[in-house]
């Protein structure tokens, strides 16, 4: 088995990488290629030149961005991706099911775990110099006021509480007041909402259990939305409780559908976020779902 890694070394992969080159040898396969990310290539670059050394299994060291940057490489050309989450949330290792407790069981999964063909999220948006943007996502694209709340976390601060770093700056835009948007759904009309957000995911479930996009699975080729849009501050209750307690039945203030493709104008410039990295002054997103094109290593059972 040729392995290639691609570490991102924020992510502190030093250890990671020694159990993986530990297990190459006990299997007597050749020494892993690894290679670490960069600023200017977070993963995508690195990727490619494994596919080019024809490695036959990637595995990727790091967060749900650089996990991104290599699924996106690795679609569609049957090389199986491996992950070893070391990010700050590990929000799609955590949907995955995977180890993110613990490196050796995480690396063990990522070597010798099962392939299974998941779904990939593509986003597309623009801004008004016309300037258009595009990236894979594999957890969520998102805009509104949740957007924001990413660009109000300290980067300090997340790097010493992770994932809890996120809701202090949440609080904080609970009251904001909803955005005019246009939305429309695989091509059909547009529709005129008043939202504090949209979310369009692959996967939805995010620490602490809670389920944004209820029903969401890797593989069932559909892209999941959610449009937030609570009244008054008090109408954030019944969402939370919603999305911990996994209510049944409608709540006032949520609406979720499911579709292949969205499109949200809006009215104004604002912050999109695509896995977490955010893009500012945009006012078009699109996103779409891509059916089955890349191939994961996953826990057996």
């Amino acid at each position: 088995m040729r392995v290639a890694v691609v570490a991102n070394p924020v992510g502190a992969p030093a250890r990671a990488v020694a159990l993986i080159e530990e297990s190459c040898r006990d299997h007597r396969w050749p020494a892993p290629t690894v290679r670490t990310t960069t600023v200017s290539d977070p993963g995508g670059g690195q990727a490619r030149a494994a596919l080019a050394d024809r490695a036959e299994l990637v595995v990727v060291c790091g967060g749900d961005g650089t996990v991104r940057e290599v699924a996106d490489a690795l679609a569609r050309t049957d090389v199986p991706l491996g992950i070893v989450p070391l990010g700050t949330a590990n929000l799609y290792a955590r949907n995955l099911r995977l180890p993110h407790h613990s490196v050796a069981r995480a690396v063990d999964v990522a070597l010798h775990g099962r392939p299974h063909l998941v779904d990939l999220g593509r986003a597309r948006w623009g801004r008004p110099d016309g300037t258009v943007g595009e990236s894979a996502f594999v957890v969520l694209a998102g805009i509104g006021h949740d957007a924001r709340t990413l660009e109000l976390v300290r980067p300090a601060l997340k790097r010493h509480t992770q994932w809890v770093a996120y809701f202090v700056p949440a609080l904080v835009t609970l009251g904001s007041p909803l955005l005019p948007i246009t939305l429309s759904r695989d091509g059909g009309p547009s529709e005129e909402r008043q939202v504090w957000c949209v979310l369009a995911g692959n996967v939805g479930r995010i620490p602490l259990g809670i389920d944004v996009l209820p029903g969401a699975r890797i593989d069932d080729g559909l892209l999941h939305l959610a449009v937030v849009a609570p009244r008054r501050v008090v109408g954030w209750v019944p969402i939370a409780l919603k999305g911990l307690l996994h209510w049944p039945g409608h709540v006032t203030g949520l609406d979720y559908t499911e579709a292949k493709a969205v499109r949200i104008e809006t009215r104004s410039p604002l912050t999109i976020h695509v896995d977490g990295d955010e893009h500012a002054g945009v006012v078009w997103l699109e996103a779409t779902i891509e059916t089955g094109v890349l191939r994961v290593r996953l826990p057996p059972g």
